[in-house]
C-alpha cells in the first residue's frame, strides 16, 4: 500500500524523502514505473494503479503531485483512485481535516477549499459539490503574518460592532462553511495601495477603519458576510476590490444628452448622472446593484449615508444614515430570525 507522510520534519513517499521540485527518478524510486504524456504546457507522469500524477514544466523535475479520489476521463489521468495512506502531522489526513478545518489557508482569490501548509509543503483540497475529489501537493512558502493597521480613536466603535455581527453570523453559519470569507483586517500597506480611486476621490476614513477591524476574501459565487436590504443580498466587497467595483460603476455614466429622467430625493442625494463618483461601493448585489457610502450628500443629506443603487430600475434610495446604522440593522434582523439570505449558503454546508 502506498504511504505518504508529511510531518514537521519532512515529506516522504513509501519512506523515500521527497523535496520540491521532485526529481522524476526519485518519484520512480518511491512509486515504481509510470506512464508519461507530453501536454502543451507540461509533462505528466501517471501512476495508473496508484491514483497519483506528477506535473513537470521542463520534464525532469515535478513541481506538484495530484492524488485522485475520482477517475477522470482525461488521457493523462490515473485509471484508478488512490487507496493508500496519507499521514499528515502524525494523523490520518482526513481525520485531521475534519478536526482542523479552521487551519485551512486560502491559496488564491476565490479559493473555497483551502490547503494545509506544513514544513513548506501545501496540501490543497479540490472539491466538487462539497466532496473532495483530489489533492494537490506542492511547495509553499508560508506568508508573513500581516500587521493590521491600528484603528483611529474616533472609530473604535467598529470593533464591538464587528464582534457582534460575527457572533450572530456564527450562530447561523459554520466557520467551516466553504463560503465563510472572514479575513484579517487591512494593513497600512493595503491602505496605501488601494486608498486612491481617482485624483481627488479616495476611500473615506470610516470605511478604511471598518476594514481595519476585519476584511473579507473574494468568492466567485457568494459570501457569508453580506447585508440583507430590501429583499436582496449584498456581499461585502473585499477592500482591495473597491476600486475595481467603483470603476465598473463609472463605466455606466451617461453622456448628458442621453441621460434618462431621474426620480431621486435631490434634497438628500446629489447626482447629475447614473451615479455620483463620490459614492464609494462597499457591498455588491452581483447584478449591478450596490450599497454605497455617500461622501458628497445634498444639502439635507448626511455625509456617510448609505445609498442603495439599483442598476435596472435606476432607483437610488437611502437605506441607512451611516455604516454603523446599516450594521446594527443587519444584526437586529439576524437576531429576529431574518436569515433567508443565508439559505443557499447553509444548504451547501458539508
Amino acid at each position: 500500500m502506498t504511504k505518504l507522510e508529511l510531518s514537521k520534519t519532512g515529506f516522504q513517499i513509501n519512506n523515500v524523502n521527497i523535496e520540491f521540485p521532485i526529481d522524476i527518478t526519485v518519484l520512480k524510486q518511491a512509486l515504481g514505473d509510470c506512464r508519461y504524456i507530453k501536454k502543451q504546457y507540461n509533462h505528466v507522469y501517471t501512476w495508473d494503479k496508484l491514483g497519483i500524477m506528477a506535473f513537470s514544466k521542463e520534464g525532469n523535475k515535478a513541481e506538484s503531485l495530484a492524488i485522485e479520489f475520482e477517475v477522470r476521463e482525461y488521457d493523462y489521468c490515473a485509471k484508478s483512485i488512490f487507496t493508500g495512506e496519507f499521514i499528515f502531522d502524525g494523523e490520518e489526513l482526513f481525520q485531521y481535516y475534519e478536526s482542523n478545518k479552521s487551519q485551512l489557508v486560502k491559496l488564491f482569490k476565490g479559493d473555497r477549499s483551502g490547503a494545509f501548509i506544513l514544513n513548506g509543503t501545501s496540501v490543497w483540497f479540490d472539491k466538487e459539490n462539497g466532496k473532495i475529489t483530489s489533492l494537490s501537493i506542492s511547495s509553499s512558502e508560508e506568508k508573513e503574518k500581516k500587521i493590521t493597521a491600528p484603528l483611529d480613536p474616533e472609530y473604535k466603535s467598529f470593533e464591538p460592532l464587528w464582534q457582534e455581527w460575527i457572533l450572530e453570523i456564527n450562530k447561523i453559519v459554520s466557520t467551516n462553511n466553504d463560503y465563510y470569507n472572514l479575513a484579517d483586517g487591512i494593513s497600512e500597506g493595503d491602505i496605501q495601495e488601494h486608498l486612491e480611486l481617482e485624483d481627488d476621490i479616495t476611500i473615506p476614513p470610516a470605511l478604511i477603519n471598518f476594514y481595519k477591524v476585519q476584511n473579507v476574501d473574494y468568492d466567485p459565487v457568494t459570501a457569508v458576510f453580506q447585508f440583507g436590504v430590501n429583499n436582496w443580498s449584498y456581499d461585502l466587497i473585499p477592500f482591495e476590490d473597491i476600486a475595481e467595483e467603483w470603476n465598473s460603476i463609472q463605466d455606466l455614466q451617461f453622456d448628458e444628452e442621453d441621460l434618462p429622467e431621474q426620480e431621486i430625493d435631490f434634497e438628500k442625494i446629489q447626482t447629475n448622472n447614473y451615479a455620483n463618483p463620490k459614492w464609494i461601493p462597499f457591498a455588491t448585489g452581483r447584478n449591478g446593484d450596490y450599497l454605497l457610502y455617500d461622501t458628497d450628500p445634498a444639502s439635507k443629506g448626511k455625509f456617510g449615508q448609505i445609498i442603495e443603487l439599483q442598476n435596472e430600475s435606476w432607483d437610488r434610495n437611502i437605506v441607512a444614515d451611516s455604516l454603523e446604522e446599516l450594521i446594527k440593522n443587519e444584526i437586529k434582523n439576524l437576531k429576529a430570525g431574518k436569515t433567508d439570505h443565508f439559505d443557499f449558503i447553509i444548504g451547501k454546508e458539508n
